[in-house]
């Protein structure tokens, strides 16, 4: 190699180098002001963001203190007040942002008095209202000064946004300058090397392998230099941004991704993204991925992706190294349009649920919206026009319901009519029509909200209902006349036997007092000129009309059970027992007889008609006895709640059980009504004895008015006490029978009302 080549390629080489140095010094300062002027675009996005902030954060104030008052919820006090500290902070934020603007300090000044203001009366709207003090005008006079202040804030902060995006504009574009200036400073310093190279290569053969090298180098530099600029858009925007490699590996995560993820970039790049976010394929993104890389397509897609809780917009690019994937958090726009969807699903419900037709009508109440009511009344487009929709009412009606539609106009009242429309068919159905005004903040009305409802089923039923009602009526009277001459004619027997009785105790047994004294006297005085014939027909005659006085004390007995009762009072049934068998202690004494009995209630009842009772039973059970003494056994059991369980008598091998267990019932069904006394709280009482028992045939007839059994000669007795027993019973409430074996003995039962 010559001095010349040398000194050439030396200089070749030393230009070369001074180039590539030169290159190297400026990409360094040109990525240093790159870096400084993104400080400042984030810079200014922060302002710009925190701005945005105020703004919602100011709306939030104002939506909680409206909920508050409409509410009276102490939630909305508390967000109040949060949102609120969080305005305050922001502009706090903002000022520290903007400590050397001079032109946003003195906005911020204008603006800080201005949203206190704002809260000042705010916080004077909330004390009125709990004060109970904030009437429509002040409530009207408040909101109008907050929209007016609202209005210059919103200038102030759309001002200071504006200047914001201006110096965010300058500085982007000043960034893409300097961009453009430093592509063009290191590719001519690269072409200009690469010339040089070239040249050194042509001369010199030897130097191939280091002109290769070199210029390897400055493509990895320039690769580099691209892919910087590439990080710095990607990490400018606001979209989430990743890159995958044919292998479904991360290689490349930007800040937003970063976020949205809650992980560092460097914990993923290199990392599958099925194994770091396996639930991903149970997702429509898996299937799509796979589809954008098979098909080597863009894909636009968007899916709710549940372990963040998000709705999430994808776009993905494919290309041969893999696949790049920018998305973006949509959650706050596909919630209002679901929102906004379910809404009008109810909305459409609501109407097919409960209305046959829907309208809307302008302020001033002529038809605006009203395709379901031609479709209901058959009416063209033309005839519902102003007035025309009269047409289709009843004319019976429609003078009173232009009337009422009239007056709501006037009131901005509720409109509501029950009235007869002519539907398509042309017959005439009953529709309840109703209307709500839209009012805006002004209280004006914007429009009306009406719909008819089909009440023609109810309105039929109410006729047929009211002419049932009337014949009810009718018949009511009628029966009430009926009842009424019932009671005229029973108050009329019972006046009847009432004589009847009065009779039987006064004149009926007047003359058989002198019958029976006279053939008395007639027999002591003339017996010794009497045979025997003559005696025995005296004999005869006194015990007829003996038996003949009993007989009407009986009946008189029996007829005063019902019409001379006592009224009832609580009586102790151990004391009426007590004196029944003070009235038998003559024939108890004489015939031996041993007596014992459980411990009795007290029950509300005529207290001489249960010592009546019990004298009965007790003296019937004495007089039919056998020829051992009579053993008599008295006992009573309650019986509380509905009719059921097995039937038992003290006779029966679980007696014993059931007395101790009150919740069996006792009651026999020789007793004709035993299931309706079962049905509330009932004493059972029962007396039972040893003596010569009934046939099972004559236990109905015994309760029977002269019903005997027996012959007088075998025993006395005129067949009426076991009437007035039953009579007895039925007057308090509850019914007798009984059980009986012939040789063994009998038990007569009887219940007794609780209460």
């Amino acid at each position: 190699m010559n001095k010349v080549s040398e000194k050439f390629i030396g200089s070749g080489f030393s230009l070369a180098l001074l180039l590539m140095s030169g290159v190297g010094i400026a990409s360094y300062l040109s990525i240093q002001s790159l870096t400084a002027e993104k400080r400042w675009v984030v810079h200014t996005q922060q302002v710009i963001e925190s701005i945005d902030h105020v703004r919602i954060h100011l709306g939030n104030v104002e939506r909680a203190q409206s909920n508050y008052i409409f509410t009276e919820n102490r939630v909305y006090q508390e967000i109040y007040k949060k949102q609120k500290q969080k305005v305050y902070k922001l502009l706090k934020t903002i000022r520290a942002l903007n400590s050397d603007n001079f032109n946003q300090q003195n906005r911020l000044d204008t603006l800080e008095p201005l949203i206190a203001k704002k809260f000042s009366l705010l916080e004077q709207s909330i004390d009125l209202f709990e004060q109970k003090s904030l009437d429509k005008a002040t409530q009207t006079a408040i909101v109008s000064r907050s929209i007016e202040i609202g209005k210059q804030i919103q200038a102030i902060t759309k001002a200071m946004e504006n200047d914001e995006r201006n110096l965010l504009h300058e500085r982007t574009a000043a960034t893409d300058n300097l961009f453009e200036e430093v592509v063009i400073v290191v590719s001519l310093g690269y072409v200009l090397s690469v010339v040089l190279l070239i040249v050194v290569y042509l001369s010199l053969q030897k130097q191939i392998q280091m002109n290769k090298a070199l210029s390897q180098e400055a493509i990895r530099l320039e690769q580099q230099a691209a892919k910087a600029k590439l990080a710095d858009i990607l990490e400018t925007i606001t979209d989430a941004f990743v890159a995958v490699d044919r292998d479904s590996c991360y290689t490349y995560i930007n800040h937003r991704a970063e976020q949205i993820f809650n992980r560092r970039s460097a914990d993923l790049i290199g990392k599958n993204i099925w194994e770091v976010f396996p639930e991903t394929a149970e997702y429509k993104f898996y299937q799509i991925y796979h589809q954008a890389l098979a098909e080597q397509r863009v894909i636009h897609m968007e899916e709710y992706y549940a372990p963040f809780d998000r709705w999430v917009e994808y776009s993905m690019y494919p290309s041969a190294e893999g696949i790049s994937i920018l998305f973006q958090d949509v959650t706050r726009r596909k919630l209002a349009e679901i929102a906004l969807e379910e809404s009008e699903k109810r909305y459409r419900s609501l109407v097919i649920a409960t209305s046959q037709a829907v309208w809307i009508s302008n302020s001033n109440g002529m038809p605006k919206e009203h395709s379901s009511w031609m479709a209901l009344t058959g009416q063209t487009d033309a005839q519902v026009k102003e007035w025309g929709w009269l047409n289709a009412i009843h004319p019976e009606d429609r003078e009173l319901t232009q009337l009422l539609w009239t007056e709501a106009l006037k009131t901005k009242n509720l409109y509501f009519r029950e009235h007869r429309v002519q539907v398509a068919d042309g017959s005439y159905r009953f529709f309840a029509a109703r209307a709500v005004p839209v009012l805006d903040a002004n209280n004006e009305i914007q429009e009306w909200i009406g719909t008819y409802t089909d009440i023609t089923e109810r309105k039929l039923a109410q006729q047929a209902l009211q002419q049932v009602n009337e014949e009810l009526e009718i018949k009511v009277q009628e029966r009430t006349a009926e009842l009424q001459k019932l009671n005229e004619d029973l108050k009329r027997s019972n006046q009847e036997l009432e004589q009847f009785a009065y009779v039987a105790s006064h004149d009926l047994q007047e003359p058989l007092r002198a019958v029976t004294g006279y053939t008395q006297l007639l027999e002591n005085e003339y017996q010794s000129c009497l045979d025997n014939s003559a005696k025995e027909y005296l004999a005869y005659i006194v015990d007829g009309a003996k038996r003949m006085q009993q007989l009407i004390q009986d009946l008189l007995a029996y007829s005063r059970v019902g019409t001379r009762g006592q009224e009832f009072v609580l009586v102790d049934c151990n004391v009426a027992l007590s004196l029944a068998l003070n009235n038998l202690h003559v024939a108890i004494a004489e015939s031996k007889a041993i007596i014992t009995h459980d411990p009795l209630p007290k029950l509300l009842a005529d207290k001489t008609q249960m010592v009546q009772l019990f004298q009965n039973l007790i003296g019937n059970a004495i007089k039919f006895c056998r020829k051992e003494p009579p053993k008599i056994h008295i006992g009573a059991l309650r019986r509380d709640g509905e009719a059921g369980g097995e039937i038992l008598t003290p006779n029966s091998p679980l007696a014993t059980d059931a007395i101790n267990d009150p919740g069996r019932c006792l009651f026999s069904p020789r007793c004709s009504d035993w299931r309706r006394v079962c049905s509330h709280s009932q004493w059972l009482i029962w007396v039972q004895d040893n003596g010569i028992g009934i046939k099972s045939q004559y236990l109905q007839r015994i309760f029977e008015v002269f019903r005997r059994l027996h012959t007088r000669r075998e025993f006395s007795g005129t067949g009426i006490g076991l009437a007035i027993c039953k009579k007895i019973v039925e007057r308090h409430g509850g019914c007798i029978w009984a059980e009986s074996e012939p040789g063994v003995g009998t038990v007569f039962y009887f219940t007794l009302n609780a209460n």
